[in-house]
């Protein structure tokens, strides 16, 4: 699918950006994206986490496999996104979310559901702080919309990376912080791949 689609309508508009959920080492340590690239190569929009730690492979066959992200935040991750998105959307302000049924915890009392391509999503109405946790603990919703339509993400099952909508400003700080990596997306071009299946 195209990055795009995985913001709703409302939200396209907004500049479009995906942010790499980093993986985890035998150590249980993050692990870049970017530290599977050769030297001087960046990484795109459409980058694919399994084609990448393949040509890794070639180069460095005794490395030891990185588990996939599912969803989960490392803590530098959570920390930048708590500041940024604090910093800019407040954090009282009720968030829309859905989460795949799949994987999420038991039903929120009198939470709805939906279907997203033949997937079941639980929706519930999370502040900032409860959707960081239950990145740190576990996974991120699979979708974060704020009502005021100024941010939103999205992703697949298993997630690896968010598409993220932003509005200018918080576009550039996310692009900015250090502690995150991200690349701008096409979104005419850019696709998410299938997820990292390390």
């Amino acid at each position: 699918m195209l990055a795009r689609d995985y913001i709703g309508g409302e939200f396209r508009s907004l500049h479009l950006l995906r942010l790499f959920l980093p993986a985890y080492d035998n150590h249980e340590a993050p692990r870049r994206w970017s530290s599977l690239l050769p030297p001087g190569a960046g990484l795109e929009a459409s980058a694919d986490c399994n084609e990448l730690w393949s040509a890794y492979l070639e180069e460095h066959p005794d490395a030891y496999p990185p588990d996939a992200p599912l969803g989960r935040l490392d803590r530098e991750t959570a920390a930048a996104l708590r500041e940024i998105l604090g910093a800019h959307l407040g954090t009282d302000l009720p968030l829309n979310t859905r989460t795949w049924v799949g994987r999420s915890r038991p039903f929120t009392p009198g939470a709805t559901t939906s279907n997203f391509y033949g997937q079941e999503y639980l929706h519930e109405d999370l502040c900032l702080e409860e959707i960081i946790f239950r990145g740190v603990r576990d996974r991120v919703p699979d979708f974060v919309e704020d009502p005021n339509h100024s941010f939103a993400w999205g992703t697949g099952l298993y997630p690896d990376s968010l598409v993220i909508a932003a509005s200018p400003d918080l576009f550039r700080a996310l692009h900015q912080d250090p502690r995150l990596e991200v690349v701008s997306i096409v979104p005419h071009r850019d696709m998410l791949p299938a997820p990292f299946e390390g």
